[in-house]
């Protein structure tokens, strides 16, 4: 099913029962867990990703982090600092971050929805594609810095290697 079209279902109160409900319909193995957090799988190319969403009622946001399964090494973090910097210059949605207090490389994204505006499942699918994608996109940057001893400038020149079709 392709919830990016909101022929779905109507709009859901409460913002993660709409990721679910587009969750369900992308059929992607998932958990809620005891904090209402939504926690799943997407999978992909390089990886499967690890993608979670929180609300976030006092700042009337619905909050996305997908992991990279990366962490910076002490001796490489200021090198992925500048790496961060150089591909979120890419996105359009997100960004993504590193973790101070252990190195962790994420992508996030946050929608805000303010006076109890209404996310639909279609709107949080197109949440999910975002991070899939900069994961899927950028991933073989992260990994040519941190664990193939390249440099800054020759892992973001990878990441902007566009190419058309497959091999």
């Amino acid at each position: 099913m392709d919830l990016l079209s909101d022929e779905f279902s109507p709009t859901v109160t409460d913002p993660l029962d709409a990721v679910e409900q587009a969750v369900i319909g992308e059929q992607y193995p998932y958990d809620r867990d005891e904090n209402g957090e939504i926690h799943l799988t997407a999978s992909g190319e390089w990886r499967d990703h690890q993608i979670w969403f929180a609300w976030r009622p006092e700042l009337e946001a619905l909050h996305i982090c997908g992991s990279l399964d990366l962490k910076a090494p002490a001796n490489r973090f200021g090198d992925v600092c500048q790496l961060v910097v150089r591909l979120n210059e890419k996105l359009w949605m997100g960004h993504f971050d590193i973790w101070a207090e252990d190195g962790s490389i994420v992508y996030r994204h946050a929608l805000s929805l303010p006076n109890g505006e209404a996310v639909s499942p279609s709107q949080a699918a197109a949440m999910i594609s975002a991070a899939r994608e900069a994961g899927e996109r950028f991933y073989p940057a992260f990994h040519f810095l941190v664990w193939g001893g390249k440099g800054v400038e020759e892992a973001a020149a990878a990441a902007m290697f566009e190419t058309a079709g497959e091999a």
